[in-house]
């Protein structure tokens, strides 16, 4: 499937999105409603058939209040790929998960949840996996500072 028509098919599932053929790969950036059933629909359509979770993470932004999630998928069976984005409230963050459609989503969504504090709804074990379950604060959020670190701001 070419760029356009995957980015049409997704258009198709998803009015909402908006939809980017500029960067490397193709981009959809969807509201939160309109996230889970947008990723059913890439796993079940088989003429899209994303059947492969090649990364997810997350990038903070303080000055907009959110925390956008990225997600890295590709179909084998068509040789496709997209890159899937959406927006969550950065005072209160939350997505629902994926990881019952992609079982590769559930580590990612847990060091996501981890490190900047994204709580996947629905999640079947939603708990630290790189830190120690007393640490406090999320690392990767760009105004987190480790009180260890006396006046080192990196």
């Amino acid at each position: 499937m070419e760029r356009a028509e995957l980015l049409a098919a997704v258009v198709a599932a998803c009015p909402t999105a908006a939809v980017d053929a500029a960067p490397q790969l193709p981009e959809a950036k969807v509201p939160r409603e309109a996230f889970r059933p947008l990723m059913e629909r890439l796993k079940a359509d088989p003429a899209l058939a994303f059947d492969y979770p090649m990364s997810m993470t997350a990038v903070d932004w303080p000055e907009a209040g959110a925390i956008t999630c990225v997600y890295h998928l590709a179909s084998m069976a068509h040789g496709h790929k997209i890159v899937v984005k959406c927006d969550a409230d950065r005072a209160r963050p939350e997505v629902p998960t994926v990881s019952d459609l992609w079982r590769g989503c559930e580590w990612f969504e847990r060091e996501v949840y981890d490190l900047f504090g994204v709580v996947f709804t629905d999640h079947p074990d939603l708990r630290r996996i790189m830190l120690t379950d007393d640490w406090v604060g999320y690392p990767l959020r760009k105004d987190y500072r480790d009180s260890r670190i006396a006046g080192k701001p990196y």
